[in-house]
């Protein structure tokens, strides 16, 4: 919020510098982001004080001081000016500084004698046409310190950074409030209360709430016989230090009300209300409004709006409607102020992408009971601009805003969560110069009523952090907490999901972390299946990120995405990784969603060949190996490939599903061409997905530690002719288990299918290596496995050797 320090300054005496202003309201939680000065700028002039004053030696009309800038030692300046003396305060310009007429200063020699800077006159500082003598400054003003923050000429935008609770702020009233309660000063009120007519407001206009919920309170005025013409130009002026563009005298009178008291007013032109009716009420879906802004907004049902006879006029809280705004014509107005559901406020500002100035306020609360003083206020102003004042205000009220009412305060334990002594008298003393009444109770305690203007406060600890504030954080004692060391814990997987981010970055992946939304169109670009549980998104009702309005139940489309923005920023090689919890909803609408842990892996290597391309295994076998030695260090059993599910965003020629203790726990393979499509993607590109969920709920397998034999492997190759669908993974298997104790390991070492072989038929080669921990085989025994293998081979598989 930006707001005027010479506006506020009406309000409440402030600080003679401000500079001190922000730093102490920045201690009191109102962070200040900046101090905007709008009169003459004076880089690089410095105050200075004149330490003594002696006759030039060369010139009568000339002295030569020593000035004191806040440097090591003073500097000799020449002057000219009759009334500078010593132990002024003065605006002393260094060589090298440019002054706001554009000249630099520079070192120079005047009549003899050395000058290393000038003391500087109000014409020379481009504040005034005054030339004859020099700008004596203030005696408080400090030495070496910029002189712009010692000037009175022009005025200060304070500009504060307020949180989402603070709204009683965002007003002079909330920031006066914010001065008295540290400097004590008074603050003056403007006057309110306007002078009536006789006509009664009841009579021009009718105010019903339709949705009670949605709003509050509705009060409104009625003013007559107004001239619309522009705004005066210090009004202009002010608005816009404030970032309001100025309309015309009667529009601005309601910016101006609510840059005053904090709350947010609508002027209608009275003549164009259909039916002298006011309704406030929910929006019917497919309902439309032409803003303020000209643009035509589609309405749904959560919407809240202010209707007349025939239709919405203005969407509540957020922006009138051009049907019936002030314009040149107008001259009779009605003044709205309500309270409207901050959550509903948010929703439809949020949803349209329409930010206001009422908005910002509403969505913070705004004071349950600042309405009336508003409207009488805009209501005075206009009658200062010759309207007629319209007798009594029409007022609708709704389901009443909830108030905390009295809270009980233990100045204990403020001196427990504070750390240093907080009495009960200090206590009541500090809320009450927040303008929160605080009454002693007999046990010690108090009994706080919460004012109207001030809806953060619910809790004790509320309370406790505005005393703190007021008292500065600063000014509490630092004292070592007492800590009760303990055995550190670890969430149940972590040390295998380090394990596993470790082992991927070592294989040469990248760790990506992506925001758990996801747009309505992921399940159709990975061809779910209806049933698929992955269809059942859980929506998010505020996103952060328009279009991705559901929490994902997959990592692959957002690593997918994160592929094709590298993709297209011409990174070649993208092999990234993602381990985080996945979103699914369950079957009853009010349980909270299931969050199984999921390891996500997508291998999308670059175009251009490099210097080992051409001996790399094919991408599918590469991702597929991965995988496998991911299961395999997790030490949850045997890992092998399995028949059971498909993942319909593979290939079905180039995928699998791997299975670890005999149930299925990830699927591996390239991309199904058509998904690779909808995600914007060429080339080949593959994924490795994990449920690392059911995979650490599997039982861990111990571990098993044998010597190394010291006695000679043998090796038996076998080339089998299978049909060429069958996995050959399977009979890998399967040789393993008939090949005995003495079998150390199958691999696939050749595949070939082609001429030779007949439809439908492959050769794959096998090698096994059999190895005894402590003798060395005999020819017959190896033989005897053999044969047991090639048996089973004939028998099950129907293989034959070549």
């Amino acid at each position: 919020m930006r707001l005027s320090l010479g506006w506020l300054a009406e309000w409440i005496e402030l600080p003679a510098r401000a500079e001190d202003l922000a730093e102490r309201l920045t201690m009191a939680g109102l962070e200040v982001d900046a101090l905007e000065r709008t009169g003459p700028k004076c880089d690089g002039v410095v105050v200075g004080e004149v330490l003594e004053r002696g006759a030039h030696p060369g010139a009568d009309r000339l002295s030569l001081c020593r000035v004191d800038v806040g440097e090591d030692e003073p500097v000799a300046i020449v002057c000219g000016a009759a009334n500078v003396d010593a132990g002024q305060k003065v605006a002393v310009a260094r060589p090298g500084v440019q002054l706001p007429d554009g000249t630099r200063i520079k070192k120079s020699k005047i009549r003899g004698e050395v000058s290393l800077g000038m003391i500087c006159s109000e014409r020379e500082l481009g504040l005034s046409s005054e030339q004859e003598g020099i700008l004596v400054l203030e005696a408080s003003a400090e030495v070496g310190t910029p002189v712009e923050a010692w000037l009175s000429g022009g005025d200060t935008i304070l500009e504060v950074a307020l949180l989402a609770n603070r709204g009683d702020c965002a007003s002079v009233l909330g920031l006066a409030r914010e001065v008295h309660a540290y400097t004590g000063k008074t603050i003056a009120l403007p006057p309110t209360q306007p002078s009536e007519g006789t006509r009664l407001a009841s009579e021009d206009i009718e105010v019903v709430i339709r949705d009670v919920a949605g709003c509050a309170l509705y009060d409104a005025r009625v003013v007559r016989g107004l001239l619309v013409a522009e705004s005066a130009a210090q009004w202009v002026q002010r608005l816009g230090f404030s970032g309001i563009r100025a309309r015309s005298n009667v529009v601005d009178i309601s910016n101006q009300v609510m840059l005053e008291w904090g709350q947010p007013l609508h002027f209608f032109d009275l003549d164009r209300i259909r039916g002298g009716r006011i309704e406030v009420r929910a929006a019917v879906a497919g309902e439309t409004l032409v803003t303020l802004d000209g643009e035509t907004r589609s309405l749904e049902a959560d919407d809240l709006v202010i209707a007349d006879a025939e239709g919405p006029i203005a969407l509540a809280g957020v922006m009138g409607g051009r049907d019936t705004e002030v314009v040149a014509g107008t001259r009779n107005v009605l003044i709205e102020a309500a309270i409207f559901d901050p959550v509903r406020i948010r929703r439809t500002a949020s949803r349209l992408g329409l930010t206001s100035a009422a908005s910002y306020r509403f969505e913070r609360g705004v004071d349950a009971e600042g309405t009336a003083r508003a409207v009488d206020r805009a209501a005075r102003l206009l009658f200062e601009l010759g309207g007629e004042v319209s007798k009594g205000r029409v007022r609708a009220a709704g389901t009443a805003v909830a108030r905390p009412g009295v809270i009980r305060a233990d100045p204990g334990q403020a001196t427990r969560l504070l750390g240093t002594p907080i009495s009960g008298e200090d206590m009541a003393l500090a809320l009450g110069r927040l303008g929160i009444a605080a009454s002693a109770r007999k046990d010690g305690c108090l009994d706080v009523t919460i004012p109207s203007f001030r809806n953060d406060l619910w809790l004790e600890e509320d309370l406790i952090e505005e005393v703190a504030r007021l008292r500065g954080f600063g000014g509490i004692e630092s004292k070592q907490p007492r800590i009760e060391p303990g055995l550190a814990t670890r969430p149940a997987g972590a040390r295998e999901t380090a394990a596993l981010q470790d082992r991927l970055c070592a294989e040469g992946l990248t760790e990506v972390l992506c925001l758990p939304f996801s747009p309505a169109s992921d399940p159709q670009a990975l061809r779910l299946e209806a049933d698929d549980p992955r269809r059942g998104a859980v929506s998010v009702l505020n996103p952060i990120v328009d279009g991705e309005a559901q929490l994902r139940t997959s990592l692959l489309p957002s690593l997918l995405r994160r592929v094709a923005e590298n993709r297209s920023r011409q990174v070649g090689s993208v092999e990234i990784f993602e381990i985080a919890r996945v979103f699914l909803r369950q079957a009853e609408a009010a349980a909270l969603p299931q969050e199984p842990l999921a390891l996500c892996a997508v291998l999308a290597p670059g175009s251009d060949a490099g210097l080992w391309d051409a001996v790399a295994p094919p991408l599918f076998y590469r991702a597929k190996g991965l995988a496998e030695r991911l299961l395999g260090s997790l030490e949850r059993g045997p890992v092998g490939s399995c028949e059971s599910g498909h993942a319909p965003y593979l290939h079905p020629g180039a995928s699998t599903a791997l299975e670890a203790a005999g149930q299925p726990v990830a699927y591996v393979g390239e991309l199904h061409p058509e998904t690779a499509s909808a995600f914007g993607l060429s080339g080949p590109v593959a994924v490795i997905e994990i449920d690392l969920e059911a995979v650490l709920a599997l039982p861990l397998r111990p571990a098993r530690y044998e010597p190394v034999s010291k006695h000679p492997q043998v090796q038996r190759d076998l080339a089998v002719l299978l049909e060429a669908s069958q996995p050959a993974g399977e009979v890998a298997l399967a040789i393993r288990k008939a090949g005995g104790a003495l079998l150390q390991s199958v691999e696939i070492f050749d595949r070939y299918e082609g001429e030779g072989l007949g439809p439908e038929k492959v050769s794959v080669a096998f090698r096994l290596v059999y190895q005894h921990a402590d003798r060395t085989l005999r020819d017959a025994e190896v033989s005897k496995a053999t044969d047991r293998v090639v048996r089973m081979l004939a028998h099950r598989f129907g293989g034959e050797l070549r």
